[in-house]
């Protein structure tokens, strides 16, 4: 029964399938925003996934929610799959053309999505990790 709830009823797996699938996006967002760099007009979109997993959980003033017990209500399966951040137009100001691509900030955000890709791969890395090391009761390395 423990090892069905550990594999089965958790939502972590799809949390973080949602995060790589959100960082995927946003990284091709940032990479439009550079490619467009000199496109009069152009306006720098972004996502912000962990505001919306913040909204979704409740804890969008700081506050983190936390139930002490699994018949508590909270995020379903079904909140999680549903769960989609919302492209949004940078507030930066514009250029003389319009455009408002600032190549130093979509730098800086190309560099932090691919640390927080890296660190959700390690995540799903390590929970398999312990996942097979409770399935066939040897320890790992």
């Amino acid at each position: 029964m423990l090892i069905d709830r550990l594999l089965f009823a958790d939502k972590t797996p799809l949390v973080l399938k949602k995060a790589l699938d959100s960082q995927s996006e946003r990284h091709l967002l940032i990479s439009s925003n550079i490619s467009n760099i000199d496109t009069p007009g152009y306006q720098a979109k972004d996502i912000d996934f962990k505001g919306a997993l913040r909204v979704a959980l409740g804890a969008s003033d700081g506050l983190a929610l936390r139930t002490t017990h699994r018949g508590h209500i909270g995020l379903s399966k079904g909140d999680i799959r549903g769960l989609q951040a919302e492209p949004f137009n940078e507030p930066d100001a514009a250029k003389s053309n319009g455009n408002n691509v600032n190549i130093d900030k979509e730098m800086m955000k190309l560099a932090e999505n691919q640390i927080d890709y890296n660190a959700t791969i390690q995540m799903m890395s390590k929970r398999h990790s312990t996942l097979m090391v409770a399935i066939t009761e040897n320890a790992q390395a």
